[in-house]
């Protein structure tokens, strides 16, 4: 790895996995979709389709030690993995081809405003990592400084509210946020001093851009926007009418993906050599970052008692009202936050 980029690579976790796509493209594919959870068994075991939101990293360490230490069989289900290949989680269960799968939860409240029926039902981590990242050798010493820089993003449509809001409770009267959609490539062009700024997940993109031997100054985006941004870096989700209908196929899933992560932030090396070993072609010779953010993301995954997955609606009210403010959805069409998650399937 070179000292003057953070390569798509060679990281393990990225933003620009989620895509906003207008409902009649999503109720295309509703139409031509086939039903999820058909109940049929194989061996006994229910299949059930989890869609993945990037390649694997150590957000999935709870998904692996469930595969390889039987969670999954012991509750009756076998778990297909929906490897990432461009289609976000919301396109895959809109088409009925996976019955879970991961996003950012701000896609939630946007997508439920255009007509997608589908919810939070466990948020991945306990703790809000996200940061806006500049680097350590830039003049950019306080966030107010980088309203209208050029900030590289990742095709994320709420990324624009949510940093005018941050300007504006750095003081920036009059916000200007200018974007270019780099995807992947976003962290290689701030290295390369091509943006002025991003946005990282704590523990995973600032470890893995130390490790590169590129030193980043990160302001937490929390620390501007409080409550409005308690929501989880990431979170599980499914359709309303599959929470409605196939509640139990869903609570046992989720139990399986419980035991697994709060395995992993117990023993997160084995959870890191469960990881592995199950992608061992990408990961062989990613070790020393796998070992590095696993140590980091495993203490976030649960609640100081020891629980995993619960959310609340504060964790989607405040970042709602920054959509409707900066217009990305109406308020008119906006979900009551109450109903952008349910914690009645959790174990």
């Amino acid at each position: 790895m070179t000292n003057a980029s953070v390569t798509s690579a060679h990281r393990v976790r990225a933003r620009g996995r989620w895509r906003f796509y207008i409902l009649f493209t999503v109720t295309a594919l509703v139409l031509s979709g086939c039903g999820v959870s058909s109940g049929s068994t194989v061996n006994g075991l229910r299949p059930l389709r989890i869609a993945l939101d990037y390649t694997a990293n150590v957000n999935y360490l709870g998904i692996y030690v469930a595969i390889d230490r039987g969670y999954f069989t012991a509750v009756g289900i076998d778990p297909q993995i929906v490897p990432y290949a461009g289609a976000s989680a919301e396109t895959l269960l809109a088409a009925h081809q996976a019955d879970l799968g991961l996003t950012y939860p701000p896609n939630i409240p946007a997508y439920r405003a255009s007509g997608l029926n589908y919810e939070a039902v466990a948020g991945l981590s306990q703790r809000n990592t996200i940061g806006i990242s500049v680097l350590a050798s830039s003049h950019f010493t306080n966030v107010a400084q980088l309203s209208g820089a050029l900030y590289g993003g990742f095709g994320v449509p709420s990324d624009k509210p949510i940093l005018e809001q941050v300007f504006r409770e750095a003081g920036v009267a009059h916000p200007v946020v200018r974007e270019v959609n780099l995807g992947d490539n976003a962290y290689q062009a701030l290295a390369a001093h091509r943006i002025a700024y991003s946005i990282v997940y704590g523990g995973i993109d600032d470890v893995t851009a130390e490790l590169s031997g590129v030193r980043l100054r990160v302001f937490s985006i929390r620390h501007y926007l409080g409550t409005a941004f308690n929501f989880p870096d990431d979170a599980y989700v499914a359709l309303d009418s599959e929470v409605a209908h196939h509640s139990g196929l869903l609570r046992r899933a989720l139990a399986a993906l419980s035991r697994g992560y709060q395995f992993a932030a117990a023993h997160p090396a084995l959870a890191e050599d469960i990881l592995v070993k199950h992608n061992a072609t990408a990961l062989a010779h990613a070790r020393n970052i796998i070992d590095a953010t696993g140590n980091a993301t495993a203490t976030t995954f649960l609640t100081p008692s020891g629980k995993w997955g619960p959310m609340n609606a504060a964790d989607f009210a405040g970042v709602t009202k920054i959509l409707i403010a900066g217009g990305l959805i109406k308020a008119s069409r906006a979900s009551s936050p109450s109903t952008d998650y349910t914690n009645s399937l959790l174990p």
